[in-house]
């Protein structure tokens, strides 16, 4: 007598099979798909926390850019003016030396005020921003007091001395001004 095996016995252990395996590969793949699609979130969320944390340091940089601009901008305009006002019209009145004395005198106090500022706003760590303190003090050493003898040629070899030590702040300072704008668009923190 031959044993012979019923085909709905094989159906019904081969879905059995199948059943374990694929609950033994849902058991292994779905964790390790899960850990995937975990670590993608994570990765994409540190991705979008640092481009906030770059574009919060960007826009403060872009303020930092305008409110040295300004500063500078009114440093030079100061600078020039105490430049003028050292040197009056010889045949001056006494009332307009009093007034230029006095202008004098708030000019200078403006001037330091926004020297400082400019300072300040600058990284000591920076051999750009150091080089740009040195090209201050040497415009403020191009706007000096003249002597009271001092000669027409002597005046006019001054006030060229002062335009090219404030050229070169503005040039010194456009580098700096375009080096930090590449930053901002690069969104370099």
């Amino acid at each position: 007598m031959s044993a012979s095996i019923d085909p709905a016995w094989w159906v019904e252990i081969i879905n059995k099979g199948t059943l374990a395996f694929v609950a033994f590969v849902a058991m292994i793949v779905g964790p390790i798909l899960q850990w995937r699609i975990a670590k993608r979130q994570t990765d994409l969320q540190k991705t979008i926390a640092q481009r906030a944390a770059a574009d919060n340091v960007s826009a403060k940089r872009q303020i930092w850019i305008d409110e040295l601009r300004k500063d500078m901008s009114e440093f030079l305009t100061v600078m020039a003016r105490l430049n003028e006002l050292h040197r009056p019209n010889k045949d001056i009145s006494p009332a307009d030396a009093a007034k230029n004395f006095e202008d004098i005198a708030q000019y200078n106090f403006r001037g330091s005020e926004l020297g400082i500022r400019i300072k300040l706003r600058l990284n000591p760590k920076e051999e750009d921003h150091n080089k740009l303190v040195s090209l201050l003090g040497a415009l403020s050493d191009a706007s000096v007091n003249p002597s009271p003898k001092e000669r027409p040629e002597q005046k006019e070899i001054a006030q060229k001395a002062f335009y090219s030590a404030r050229d070169r702040v503005v040039s010194h300072m456009q580098t700096i001004l375009k080096h930090e704008w590449e930053r901002v668009k690069k969104g370099i923190v």
